[in-house]
């Protein structure tokens, strides 16, 4: 798992100022990957929003737009990329937190991790990584 934030935690335990409850929208266009996310999020206490392309995904967060905390984003979707939703998303809140969830090592997914709110989460993940990325991001 690679991070542009820095290191994260060793012992999965959140950091100071983790947010249970916190709203945070899943943009993933494979069914399996949404579902890991979803029982993760909601099984940890916060409240996973699931869209299954990027149109749908900047519908729900148009919705809950200051509810959202984090956004976990899927780079490769058909329809709508999430390079293009992840433009949109930020020009909406510029300080809106994203994770990219990828499963290539496309250095323009490198390049965009270098803004400050964006992290990359690597495919395929398990349950603890996402715990661990999703706590840091909102712990920050």
């Amino acid at each position: 798992m690679t991070a542009a934030f820095g290191r994260l935690p060793q012992n999965g335990a959140a950091p100071a100022g983790d947010r249970i409850g916190a709203t945070i929208l899943a943009i993933d266009d494979d069914a399996a990957i949404r579902a890991v996310i979803e029982r993760q999020l909601d099984r940890l206490g916060y409240r996973p929003l699931m869209a299954s392309d990027g149109r749908g995904g900047l519908r729900l967060f148009d919705a809950h737009a200051t509810d959202i905390e984090l956004v976990l984003l899927d780079w490769s979707m058909p329809g709508k990329s999430g390079k293009e939703v992840l433009a949109e998303l930020l020009s909406r809140r510029s300080d809106l937190r994203v994770v990219l969830v990828t499963g290539s090592s496309d250095a323009m997914i490198d390049e965009h991790a270098t803004h400050d709110a964006v992290s990359i989460l690597r495919k395929p993940f398990t349950p603890a990584q996402l715990t661990l990325i999703v706590r840091t991001v909102l712990g920050a």
